[in-house]
This record gives structure tokens, C-alpha cells and sequence, in this order.
């Protein structure tokens, strides 16, 4: 199987939406209630995706603002550290002991 049978999944897929559409043309409705259900169907999917792209959307800048928040607190952190080891090479204040593990 290539690809873990994603191939061939994706292959069912379209063959089962092609069937879908082929069995809907071919059923003995009407043309007009076919086209209908077609067009709802077609509409409801639309929307979907809709949802599926504003949640998306949502979903990424609140991920985006997390990662950039964690970044500056550890960029600011990083910065005092830099800052006091570099004063306490200079001699002018002892840096801070770390806490000791217990």
C-alpha cells in the first residue's frame, strides 16, 4: 500500500462521490428536484467549509499570540539574565543564586 493506503482511500473516496452524483442523475426524480438537492447539498458543504476555515482561522492566531507571549517572556527572562551576569563580570552587583534543588 502506498503511503499508508492513503491513495487508495482518496480513490474510494472519489469513486463514492462520483457514484453518489452518477445515482443521483440517474434516479427516476424529477430533473427540477434533483438539481435541488444537488444545489443544497452543494450548499451545505460550502458552509462547512466556512465554519471549518473561521474556526481554523480562530484557532491559529490564538496559537500564534500563545507562542509569541511565551517568546518574549523567555527573550525578556533571557535578557535580565544576560544583564546581570554581565554586571557581575564587570564587578558590579553579585548575580542572583539560583534556587537549589531539593
Amino acid at each position: 500500500m502506498s503511503d499508508n493506503g492513503r491513495g487508495e482511500f482518496w480513490a474510494f473516496m472519489a469513486g463514492l462521490l462520483a457514484g453518489g452524483v452518477a445515482a443521483l442523475l440517474y434516479a427516476p426524480a424529477k430533473g427540477e428536484d434533483t438539481r435541488k438537492k444537488i444545489r443544497e447539498t452543494a450548499e451545505d458543504a460550502y458552509h462547512k467549509g466556512e465554519e471549518y476555515y473561521e474556526k481554523g482561522i480562530t484557532e491559529a492566531e490564538k496559537i500564534y499570540n500563545d507562542g509569541r507571549m511565551k517568546a518574549e517572556k523567555i527573550y525578556s527572562d533571557g535578557k535580565h539574565k544576560v544583564e546581570e551576569v554581565v554586571d557581575a563580570v564587570q564587578g558590579k552587583k553579585a548575580p542572583k543564586a539560583a534556587p537549589k534543588a531539593e
